[in-house]
This record gives structure tokens, sequence and C-alpha cells, in this order.
């Protein structure tokens, strides 16, 4: 596991608030459902929102420290999310992984419900290298560890997970990058979707390992991170 002990906290907290109003604004707001988590870098928990805010509204002081149990530690005094355990149960299967995020966007809940495969039709699709599985042990929300653990062991070792007509569970090493995961899941969705409604034939990249091939270098993920901050700070009339 990297050693983030010194990492600047506050700063990081910033960043996962904005990465809430990013996702927010790329197709995963329902009202006040869905959370992004943060490892916290001492080994206390994870933070993440409290249930009373939407995606779009998330400042800092809307978050919250949890514990591996559950127990809310620091931050906000409001109520804490029941499905928790998503997040914990990934953060502790996955010690790559500092950031997970579990929402409800449209084009994944209607893949979830099909008996389809995502596939790499463009590049949002190549990132996950066809390794999408469906969770279905349950079409309930996740509030246990148990199903939580369940649904960890269907993510693997890959960054998104969809959840049989529920949602989607996507993580990344760092708050950037889930946060980019989490836009590409969805337009990936959206874009087989469009294929399939389509009518015609068509083709699915195949994983050539060719150099150039679709992948999520860092700098790419610095670039889009960026992009959709500048993006936000205009539609928020920061900029």
């Amino acid at each position: 596991m990297t050693d983030n002990r010194n990492v600047d906290i506050p700063k990081a907290l910033e960043n996962l608030a904005r990465g809430y109003r990013i996702v927010a604004a790329n197709g995963h707001l329902e009202a006040t459902l869905g959370h992004l988590s943060w490892r916290d870098p001492e080994g206390r928990g994870l933070w993440m929102k409290c249930q009373e805010i939407g995606l779009d509204e998330v400042e800092v002081g809307d978050l919250h420290l949890i514990d591996w149990e559950g127990k809310v530690l620091d931050g906000s005094n409001g109520h804490r999310h029941s499905e928790w355990p998503i997040h914990a149960a990934v953060l502790l299967a996955r010690p790559d992984v500092h950031c997970v995020g579990h929402t409800h966007p449209m084009n994944c809940v209607l893949l979830s419900a099909t008996n389809e495969k995502l596939v790499g039709i463009g590049h949002n699709g190549s990132y996950f290298g066809g390794k999408v599985e469906v969770f279905e042990k349950t079409l309930a929300l996740v509030r246990n560890m148990e199903d939580a653990a369940g649904m960890a062991d269907a993510l693997g070792d890959a960054w998104a997970v969809l959840l049989r007509n529920h949602g989607v569970t996507f993580c990344g090493t760092s708050i950037e990058h889930c946060v980019i995961m989490g836009i590409a899941i969805e337009q990936a969705c959206k874009e087989q979707l469009a294929m399939s409604a389509s009518g015609l034939e068509w083709q699915w990249k195949v994983n050539t390992g060719l150099k150039d091939e679709a992948i999520l270098y860092p700098r790419i993920v610095t670039n889009l991170w960026r992009y959709h901050n500048r993006r936000l700070d205009r539609t928020e009339g920061r900029s």
C-alpha cells in the first residue's frame, strides 16, 4: 500500500468534495443518492458525504470520517449513508485503491439489467479491459459487510462492477483516478446501449497489447481531472 501519512488531508477533502460535484455533472446525479469515499491516510477508516446532501451540493463540511465498523468519528454531524459497507469492503480488499464511488447513473443501471457484458466500443470502455462483472447476489441496498464483501469479490482487480438493476461501484488509485473512471464507465455503458439499439452490425475493440491502445496513463488522468475542474469552475461561476 502507498504510504500516505504525509498527505494534506484538508486539500484531499477539498478534492473529494469537488469530485462529488464533477461526477454529478457527468450523469451520476440522483438527488441525494450515491457517494464517493476516500481512504483516510492515517488508517482510521474512510471519508464520505453525509446522507442529506446531493452529489452536486457537496462541500468539505458535508464530509465525515467513518471507521471500519461504521462509527462516525469526525466531520459532518449529518446522517451516515447506510451503504458505507460498499466502500469499506472495497478499501479493505484492495490496498491499491484509495477512492471508491457508488452511484446510480442511468446507462449503468440499464446495462446492469441486461445479459450483455460491457466491452470496449471506444476508449471509455477500453479503460476497463473487459473486466467489468455484474454483482447479482442482491438487488437491494448493500447495507452489510457480507453483501459488500461479495460485491468486492465480483469487482476483483477491476476498476468497476455493475450491480444488477441497481447501479455501479467504481474505484481508483486516487480521488482523481476514481472520478475519471466513474465518468468513463457511464459513458461506456451509454455507447454500448446506443450501438446495440442501432440494429447495425458492430465490433468491439480487441485488447491487442499495442503501446498506443487506450490506457489511462497518470498524465492523462491529471489532464482530464484538470479539465473537469475548469469546467466545474465555469459552471459554478468560480472561474
